[in-house]
């Protein structure tokens, strides 16, 4: 009797053991289904919220267009110039071309716009020996390694394969252990300066510095100064932004946002008003001087749009540059577009 008791009793606590191994089992799995279910969910989310993030960053593009377009109509360009309509609405007012942001809200989010006329930025292609020397005295202390980057680029756009003294042309592209040739013509994108002699990713993307977080200016890159895009070989000081006044000048990053500031309640007329208005900038002026102009016709714009959801830290970014062409049945022509990650 005994015996059959206590063999019940194993048998019982067996049992126990096995449903107790069956829960923690089963457990298991629901934890691993709804983690599983979680993820997808997340998932889920994050695509549709990027696929929003893009269609937000991408109407903000649109909307600068329109912005662009309503600039080439006379008739609103003059309804603009009309007394006391300084006194509409920020919506109603005319964008700036110089980089400064304008948000376009969306109702689950905001695109912050940036539109720069490329008149605003010197062109690598015809920019004269000492607008390029100047340039590249900002980015490069030593002078042997800046006659170097500015022969290669004098030596990549010509059309020859007669290097200069410090210049590269094939022989020294084909000598890499990437071997490739000498373009010898017009830069086709800014990017192409990778391929340079002597210029770094460091030069081309920029770096931060101590100084120029204190002023409140971004890393500045050649990609950020150089475009192809403008039709004058001069530099618009009206359009240009503050980082671009930096390094064409030579000036400290708080006189580059005077300049800004100053140009933004009217813009500059002629050298003359430059001076009077912004008497700091005296001392820098003698060498860039001619490199000046102050209303370009160039009617190639950068635009640059990110977009945000209003809760939440994803960021979508689009860039791309357009010619505003009434020729055109939608009055522009798209030239380049990027899509930004962050």
């Amino acid at each position: 009797m005994a015996n059959n008791t206590r063999g019940s009793l194993n048998h019982r606590g067996l049992a126990l053991i096995l449903v107790l191994w069956v829960l923690a089992l089963m457990s298991v799995m629901v934890l691993e289904f709804c983690f599983s279910m979680r993820t997808e969910v997340n998932i889920t989310r994050n695509f549709k919220e990027s696929g929003q993030l893009y269609y937000f960053a991408h109407g903000g593009i649109q909307r600068a267009i329109a912005e662009l377009i309503y600039r080439s109509d006379p008739a609103l360009h003059q309804k603009r110039t009309l007394p006391g309509y300084e006194e509409s609405t920020e919506r109603e007012q005319e964008w700036r071309i110089d980089g400064r942001p304008y948000p376009v809200p969306f109702q689950q989010g905001e695109a912050e716009v940036r539109v720069t006329s490329e008149s605003g930025r010197i062109n690598l292609n015809n920019a004269p020996d000492v607008v390029l020397r100047r340039v590249l005295k900002y980015f490069v202390e030593v002078g042997e390694e800046r006659d170097v980057i500015l022969d290669s680029i004098l030596d990549w756009r010509d059309t020859d394969d007669l290097h200069r003294l410090n210049g590269a042309e094939n022989d020294y592209y084909r000598s890499l252990t990437e071997p490739y040739d000498c373009k010898n013509a017009p830069f086709d994108a800014v990017e192409e300066l990778l391929l340079v002699r002597g210029i770094t990713p460091e030069l081309f993307y920029g770096k931060k510095s101590k100084d120029s977080e204190e002023e409140g200016i971004p890393r500045i890159g050649l990609k950020d100064v150089f475009t192809v895009f403008s039709t004058v070989p001069q530099l618009d000081i009206n359009a240009a932004p503050a980082e671009v006044l930096v390094v064409f000048f030579g000036i400290p990053g708080s006189l580059a946002k005077n300049v800004v500031e100053v140009r933004e309640e009217k813009s500059f007329a002629n050298l003359n008003e430059l001076l009077q208005r912004v008497p700091e900038i005296t001392p820098f002026i003698q060498e860039v001087g001619p490199y000046i102009v102050f209303q370009s016709t160039t009617p190639y714009f950068s635009i640059s749009s990110v977009a945000k959801m209003k809760t939440g830290d994803s960021r979508q970014g689009v860039e791309c540059v357009v010619r505003i062409d009434m020729g055109e049945k939608s009055g522009y022509r798209m030239v380049m577009w990027k899509d930004v990650l962050f």
